[in-house]
C-alpha cells in the first residue's frame, strides 16, 4: 500500500516529498502520475491558458499537495487534505487498530498505530501503573501491570539507582534500574546523540556521546564495530542523506543513512530501526564488499510511523555489514543492534570430534546470556551465562571434555534435546576460580550431544575447551 505511485512528486522536484515510486496505474497513484504530467508542462489545474485555480480533492497534484485522488475519503491512500495517508495522521488507515493523531506513547495508540495493552512495554497513564513489556508474573512488574517486587516494579527499591516501570531503554533510567550514562550502549534521546558501549574516541561516536561528523552518510557507509554481549546505539536524520539507494522491501524516494557495521565476533546480529517523531522507518542490510552492489540479506518494511523494523542475520567475526537506514516519511530515528555471539542458545556451535585428534576452542562466556542451568551439582549454573556446544562423534567411544577456565566453571552435557535438563549424561563442579572441570561419558557414532561451558553463581569469563574421543 505505501510504496504506490507518487512519482509525480518526484516529477515536480518536491524532493522534500519522500514518498516512493513504483508501477502502480490506478487509484491515487494514477491520478497522481498523471497530474505531474500535466503540472510538468506550466498549467494549472484548468490546463494552459489559465483555468480555475486547484484545489484539494480535484484530481490534479497541485503546489503543496503530497497527493490528490479527487476524492474526500480519508481510509485511502491519499487524505482529505491531500497528505499520504501515514501512521500519526489522525485517520484509521487499513491494517491500523487505532490512530489518534499524536505520537504519545501514554495514551491508548501507542507507536505503530495499535491499540495500548498491558504488555506493550508503555506505561498507560491512569491506566497501568508499570509496563515491562513482557509476560512474566514473577519480575518487577506482573501480568496485570501491577507493581510486583525488584526492577521494573516503578518503586526505588533498596539497590536500585532509578525505577521508571517501563521497558525504555532509551529514556533516563534503563531496564537495569540504572541511570542512564554515556558509554552504556543505549542513546538517550533528547540527551546523547550515539552512544556504542564504549567512550573511546575516532569510532564515529564520540566519548561524549556526541557524533564525529562523516564526510558523507551514503555508501560506503558510517564505520561502526559491534562487540559480542555490548549493545550499540546511535541516533539520526535521514533528511541528511540522499535518496541513492532502496531495498527490495521500499525506500525509493525516500534518503537513507548507510552504515559500515563491522561484526567483532561470529554470531547472530539483531539491527532494529526505530522512527522517531513520525518518522516511517524501512530497513534493509547488504553483505559482500560493496555497498551499493552487495547482495541483500534483509529488508524491512512492516510497520508505519513512529514503528520500529528488526533484522536478524548471521555474521561472521571481520566481516562487515552495510546496513540502510531508509524512510517513507524522512525524519529522525534509532538504530540498536544487538550481537549475540556464536553458541549462546541451542543447538549451539557445530563441533566435530574423532578419534586420535583432539579438538581445542575457546570462548568466553562473559559476552553471552543466561538461558540454560545444570541439575544435580550443576543446579548452580542457573541465572549464569553459558556457551552450548552441538558436538558429534566420528564413531562410538568415550568423550572427555576438559574445561580450563578464568572463572568459577561448571561443565556439564546432555543428550537428545539440548533443551532438555532430563537429559543430562555429566556434569562437573569441582569449584574454585580457575579450576578445571573434566567430564567424560560414552557416545554413539554420529550422535549430537550438547555441551555447556557454564559458571557458577553468575561467575563468568574466558575459556578453552578440549574434546578428547577414545574408543
Amino acid at each position: 500500500m505505501r510504496d504506490k505511485a507518487w512519482l509525480a512528486l518526484l516529477g515536480l522536484g518536491l524532493s522534500t516529498m519522500l514518498a516512493p515510486a513504483c508501477g502502480s496505474s490506478s487509484g491515487a497513484g494514477g491520478s497522481a502520475s498523471s497530474a505531474a504530467t500535466s503540472s510538468s508542462s506550466g498549467a494549472g489545474a484548468g490546463g494552459s491558458g489559465g483555468g480555475p485555480v486547484g484545489r484539494c480533492g480535484d484530481g490534479n497534484l497541485d503546489e503543496g499537495e503530497e497527493c490528490d485522488d479527487g476524492n474526500q475519503i480519508d481510509t485511502d491512500d491519499c487524505t482529505s487534505q491531500c497528505k499520504v495517508a501515514r501512521c500519526g495522521d489522525g485517520f484509521l488507515q487499513p491494517g491500523e487498530e487505532c490512530d489518534d493523531g499524536n505520537f504519545d506513547d501514554t495514551d491508548g495508540c501507542v507507536a505503530g498505530c495499535v491499540l495500548a495493552t498491558c504488555g506493550d512495554g508503555f506505561v498507560q497513564k491512569g491506566v497501568e501503573e508499570c509496563d515491562d513489556g513482557n509476560t512474566d508474573d514473577t519480575d518487577g512488574c506482573t501480568n496485570a501491570c501491577k507493581p510486583g517486587s525488584g526492577c521494573g516494579n516503578g518503586v526505588v527499591d533498596p539497590g536500585e539507582e532509578c525505577d521508571d516501570g517501563n521497558s525504555s531503554n532509551s529514556d533516563a533510567c534503563l531496564t537495569t534500574c540504572k541511570k542512564a550514562t554515556c558509554g552504556d550502549g543505549y542513546v538517550q534521546l533528547g540527551v546523547e546523540q550515539c552512544d556504542d558501549g564504549n567512550t573511546v574516541d575516532g569510532d564515529f561516536c564520540k566519548h561524549d556521546c556526541t557524533i564525529e561528523e562523516p564526510v558523507t552518510f551514503g555508501c560506503p557507509g558510517i564505520a561502526l564495530t559491534v562487540a559480542a554481549g555490548v549493545d550499540t546505539t546511535v541516533t539520526g536524520d535521514t533528511t541528511m542523506g540522499a535518496d541513492d539507494e532502496h531495498g527490495s522491501c521500499g525506500g525509493t524516494g525516500g534518503p537513507e543513512i548507510v552504515y559500515a557495521v563491522t561484526a567483532q565476533a561470529t554470531g547472530s546480529l539483531t539491527v532494529t530501526l526505530s522512527g522517531i517523531e513520525g518518522t516511517d522507518p524501512i530497513l534493509y542490510v547488504r553483505g559482500g564488499t560493496d555497498c551499493e552492489t552487495g547482495s541483500e540479506l534483509s529488508c524491512v518494511d512492516k510497520t508505519m510511523a513512529g514503528g520500529a523494523e528488526t533484522a536478524k542475520l548471521d555474521v561472521t567475526e571481520g566481516s562487515t555489514y552495510f546496513v540502510f537506514a531508509d524512510s517513507l516519511t524522512a525524519g529522525q530515528f534509532s538504530l540498536s543492534l544487538h550481537l549475540t555471539p556464536a553458541g549462546d542458545t541451542c543447538p549451539g556451535i557445530p563441533v566435530a570430534v574423532d578419534t586420535g585428534t583432539d579438538v581445542t576452542v575457546m570462548g568466553d562466556t562473559s559476552v553471552a546470556s543466561a538461558e540454560y542451568k545444570g541439575t544435580g551439582n550443576c543446579t548452580t549454573s542457573a541465572s549464569t551465562k553459558e556457551i552450548v556446544y552441538a558436538v558429534t562423534p566420528s564413531q562410538n567411544g568415550t568423550l572427555t571434555v576438559t574445561m580450563n577456565p578464568t572463572f568459577d566453571g561448571q561443565l556439564y552435557a546432555r543428550s537428545g534435546s539440548c533443551t532438555a535438563t532430563a537429559g543430562q549424561v555429566a556434569c562437573s563442579e569441582v569449584g574454585g576460580v580457575g579450576v578445571a572441570e573434566t567430564i567424560s561419558f560414552p557416545v554413539t557414532s554420529s550422535t549430537k550431544y550438547s555441551v555447556f561451558a557454564d559458571g557458577k553463581n553468575g561467575s563468568a569469563g574466558t575459556y578453552s575447551l578440549t574434546f578428547h574421543l577414545a574408543q
